[in-house]
C-alpha cells in the first residue's frame, strides 16, 4: 500500500504516516495557514509516492496557481519536472480540460471493473481556494455542467471524492481555513477525506474537522494527524522544507531506482 511521511512523532515510534489504499475515503486534507509546513509535506508526498511506484504504474496531476517567479512556484516546478512519472503541472485555465480527462478515467474504470490493474492517479491541489473552478455548488441545473454539458471541475472533484480512491485515484488537498474547506468543497465532499492533517485553529473548527478542539492546543511548530476510520489523533513535528541539495541527491536516487536519466 502506497504511504508519505509527515513528520517526527511526540511519542517513541515512527514517524507519522499516511497510507493509500484503494477503499473510500482514501484522501488526505491539510487544513491550516503554515505555508511553508504544507509545501514541505506536499513535496515530500509526492517524492514518497514516486518512490514507491515503477514508471507506468502513476500518474500525477498537480494543480498549483502560485504566482509565476515565486519562490513557491518555482520550487514546485522544479520539483515537478524531476519526477521520472507521467505527471503534469497545471492551473487555473486548465481545469476544465484536466478535470475532463479525469473524468473520463474515472467513467473508464467503473464500466471496465479493473480498476486493481489500473495504475494509480494522484490528484494534488495546493491551496484550494486559489481554484475557484473547483468550488463546490448545490445540484441546480447552470451549476452542475458547463456549455457544452459535460460536468464542472467541481462537481468532478465531487465524483473524484466520492468514488475516485476505490478506483485507485486518491486526492491530496491543502486549504488554508476550516470555512473554505466547507466552502469549496461541502460537508459532503469533506467526509471523503478519512485522513486529515491540522495546524494550530480555534477550537471551534477543530472540533468541525475532528469533532476535537485538540487543534486549539496545538503550538506554533506541532500538526495534528487524525485518521477518521482508525479514529486515532497523533501530534507530531512536521517535517520542514528540504534543502534544494537534498531534493537534488532524492530525485538522482529516485532516478536510478527507475531507470530514468536526466
Amino acid at each position: 500500500i502506497p504511504r508519505i511521511w509527515l513528520g517526527a512523532p511526540n511519542s517513541i515510534k515512527g514517524p507519522t504516516e499516511a497510507s493509500f489504499p484503494r477503499q473510500t475515503g482514501s484522501n488526505l486534507l491539510f487544513v491550516g495557514q503554515n505555508d511553508d509546513s504544507v509545501l514541505a509535506m506536499l513535496t515530500a508526498s509526492l517524492l514518497a509516492l514516486a518512490a514507491q511506484h515503477p514508471r507506468g504504474s502513476a500518474r500525477f496531476l498537480v494543480l498549483d496557481a502560485s504566482p509565476a517567479g515565486s519562490a513557491e512556484r518555482i520550487r514546485i516546478e522544479k520539483l515537478v519536472a524531476s519526477i521520472p512519472h507521467e505527471i503534469q503541472l497545471r492551473g487555473n485555465p486548465d481545469l476544465p480540460e484536466l478535470m475532463s480527462d479525469l473524468s473520463g478515467r474515472l467513467r473508464q474504470r467503473t464500466e471496465d471493473g479493473v480498476s486493481e490493474l489500473a495504475p494509480r492517479i494522484y490528484l494534488i491541489v495546493h491551496q484550494l481556494p486559489r481554484f475557484r473552478g473547483l468550488r463546490f455548488e448545490e445540484d441546480f441545473g447552470y451549476s452542475t455542467a458547463d456549455s457544452t454539458g459535460a460536468p464542472t471541475p467541481g462537481r468532478v472533484l465531487q465524483q473524484v471524492l466520492s468514488e475516485g480512491s476505490a478506483l485507485g485515484i486518491h486526492v491530496l488537498c491543502s486549504c488554508d481555513t476550516y470555512g473554505n474547506t466547507i466552502r469549496f468543497l461541502g460537508r459532503k465532499a469533506l467526509g471523503e477525506f478519512e485522513m486529515r492533517v491540522l495546524f494550530q485553529m480555534n477550537a471551534n473548527d477543530s472540533a468541525n474537522l475532528i469533532d476535537a478542539p485538540a487543534a486549539a492546543a496545538l503550538g506554533l511548530y506541532r500538526a495534528l494527524f487524525h485518521h477518521l476510520r482508525e479514529g486515532t489523533t497523533e501530534v507530531f513535528r512536521p517535517y520542514a522544507l528540504p534543502p534544494a541539495d537534498w531534493v537534488e541527491r532524492a530525485v538522482a536516487s529516485l532516478r536510478r531506482s527507475t531507470g530514468s536519466h536526466a
